[in-house]
């Protein structure tokens, strides 16, 4: 995959040390993947001693003379015990591996910088799960506000074989890009080919009704239906409760923002702009949330100018 890199000037100018975007995404990956291969790299040695232990307990030390020694069920819970620090060891193995795989994800969803990720996840070369990880490029070429480049992953990604959390992902994504370009009607087709695939499990339910509310939040905010938005963003608010990151709430104060707009409360829209901007790293959020600032400011602007206008006459 390319290497994408922010152009933010509010980006540049933060760099300090006269380090353009480029070089400060390729340091910060380097850094989390520092620390990931040194979470990888420790899992592997515990793994490795792990296997080390039992072969040495099963093949050199619990052979048949052990029954003699300390009786049949003292034997049997000998055997037990040693199967189960092997389980033990193991668990730890693979959380400390998946400590280290959290690194990577929070460079997206804790610290909001989509470019970081992307190059962090171009740094890896997975053997197994490539449909997921292309899905993932995706995702951040999408919030790194690229939606056309990650269409083309997306339609280049075999849908059969994305589960759970990637799946969903892929029809969030997939049909707001539709949304964006005026395309609603296949929005409801992707809506329809979610449905037809659903299986009688309460998480894959869950899963759709997160769809349908996200793009019905798109409809409504087609329709100016501001009431009716703001219902569909709650239900989104309560279906992502569960998995809410911080990215997830600056989406959240987005699309609050766009609402209040509507409505006409420019202060409560102010404020989740505000939020936005300070907090939003490079998503894109942050490009949108200046846009529709500065839309509020121009119609402020244009509404005291009125005013004057009309106390001059």
């Amino acid at each position: 995959m390319e290497i994408r890199n922010g152009n933010s000037a509010d980006y540049g100018m933060n760099m300090g040390n006269g380090m353009n975007p480029q070089d400060r995404t390729q340091m910060r990956a380097g850094e989390i993947m520092k620390n990931y291969r040194k979470h990888r790299w420790i899992s592997s040695v515990i793994v490795l001693a792990d296997i080390i232990l039992l072969i040495y307990m099963v093949v050199f030390k619990m052979d048949y003379r052990i029954d003699y020694i300390v009786g049949g069920f003292a034997s049997f819970m000998l055997t037990v015990g040693v199967f189960a620090l092997y389980a033990v060891l193991a668990a730890i193995a693979i959380l400390i591996k998946w400590l280290g795989a959290v690194q990577i994800d929070k460079a997206l969803c804790e610290e909001c910088d989509p470019f970081v990720y992307e190059a962090c996840l171009d740094k890896l070369h997975p053997f197994f799960y490539k449909e997921r990880f292309a899905a993932l490029h995706a995702m951040a070429r999408y919030y790194e506000g690229d939606s056309r480049s990650a269409e083309q992953i997306f339609r280049n990604v075999n849908l059969y074989k994305l589960k759970g959390l990637h799946r969903l992902n892929y029809y969030i994504l997939m049909s707001a890009i539709c949304f964006e370009r005026g395309e609603g009607f296949r929005a409801a087709e992707l809506e329809q080919s979610y449905r037809r695939s659903l299986k009688k499990d309460k998480k894959e339910q869950m899963f759709f009704r997160t769809l349908c509310a996200s793009n019905n939040l798109f409809r409504a905010m087609e329709n100016k239906d501001y009431p009716a938005a703001f219902r569909f963003l709650s239900e989104r608010k309560t279906l992502d409760s569960g998995k809410c990151r911080k990215w997830t709430h600056i989406g959240h104060s987005l699309w609050e923002a766009r609402i209040c707009a509507g409505l006409g409360d420019e202060k409560s829209a102010r404020m989740n702009l505000e939020y936005v901007i300070a907090e939003g790293g490079r998503l894109v959020y942050v490009r949108e949330a200046k846009e529709l600032l500065q839309t509020l400011d121009s119609g402020r602007t244009d509404a005291s100018s009125t005013d004057g206008e009309m106390k001059n006459e």
